[in-house]
C-alpha cells in the first residue's frame, strides 16, 4: 500500500541541468573553452551529455577527438571552473531558472523534515556557481550533496550523499527516504541503481513517455503541493 507520511525526514537530491536551470548554450561554450585550453584541440564534437558526469563526458570527448592520453581530469576541472567564472554574467543573462523551480525549493524549505541538496554530474565548484548565479543555493545544503568530481559513476553518488547527510547530523536515509528529482531516463537509472526513489520532471525536454519508469512524473515544478505529496509518498 502507498501512503503519504509527514513524520519522517527525507533527503531530497536535485539534479541541476534541465531540472533547476538551463544554461542555454553557456555550458557548452565553457566546456569548449576549457577543452581547448587543456588539450590544445578545438572542440569539434561532443558525446551525448544528459545524465552523465563531467569526468565521463571529458573522457568521451577526448576519445571522439582521438586523444589517447588527455590531461588529468583535475586539470580540466580547474579550467572548466574558470571558463564558467568568465561567463557568469552571460549565464545570468542567457540562462534561466526552470519554471517553478525557485518556488519549489522555497516551499520545501518551509516544510519539516526536508533536507535538500543536489546530485549532479557537475563538479562541486561549477554546481555551486550555477546555483549561486540564479540565487537557488540558499535553499540547498550543498555540503551534503554529491558531485561529478566525487565519482564518475553517477549511481554511486546516491550513497555518498546519504553518507554525507548522516555525517552532518541530518539523519539516516535509505531507498525509501531518499528522493532524486531529475529530468531524464539517466536520472531514473541513477536513482534505481543507487538506492533512491525518483521524481521525473518533464519540463526539461524529455518526452513524458520516456520517464514512465520514475516513481512519479510531474509536468513541471509549478505545483509545490503535488511535489511535496510525491516526496512524502513512502512505499
Amino acid at each position: 500500500m502507498e501512503f503519504a507520511r509527514s513524520d519522517i525526514d527525507v533527503l531530497i537530491l536535485w539534479d541541476i541541468d534541465h531540472t533547476l536551470i538551463e544554461t542555454r548554450g553557456v555550458g557548452r561554450a565553457a566546456f569548449a573553452a576549457a577543452f581547448e585550453q587543456v588539450t590544445g584541440r578545438e572542440l569539434e564534437q561532443m558525446p551525448h551529455v544528459t545524465g552523465r558526469t563531467e569526468p565521463d563526458i571529458y573522457a568521451a570527448t577526448a576519445a571522439l577527438h582521438q586523444i589517447a592520453t588527455p590531461p588529468p581530469f583535475s586539470v580540466f576541472a580547474d579550467a572548466l571552473a574558470h571558463a564558467y567564472l568568465q561567463r557568469q554574467d552571460q549565464l545570468r543573462d542567457q540562462g534561466r531558472v526552470m519554471p517553478g523551480a525557485a518556488q519549489a525549493l522555497a516551499s520545501l524549505t518551509a516544510l519539516p523534515g526536508m533536507h535538500q541538496s543536489v546530485l549532479t554530474g557537475n563538479t562541486r565548484t561549477v554546481a555551486r556557481m550555477k546555483l549561486e548565479t540564479f540565487g537557488l543555493h540558499q535553499h540547498l545544503n550543498l555540503t551534503i550533496g554529491a558531485y561529478g568530481d566525487d565519482n564518475g559513476h553517477r549511481p554511486a553518488l546516491v550513497a555518498l550523499a546519504q553518507q554525507r547527510a548522516h555525517s552532518a547530523g541530518a539523519g539516516t536515509f535509505d531507498s525509501r527516504t531518499t528522493v532524486l528529482i531529475g529530468d531524464s531516463p539517466a536520472d531514473i537509472e541513477t536513482a534505481h541503481r543507487g538506492g533512491a526513489r525518483v521524481i521525473a520532471v518533464a519540463a526539461g525536454g524529455t518526452p513524458t513517455a520516456d520517464l514512465a519508469a520514475a516513481d512519479t512524473v510531474l509536468p513541471d515544478l509549478r505545483d509545490p503541493e503535488a511535489l511535496a505529496t510525491a516526496i512524502r509518498r513512502v512505499r
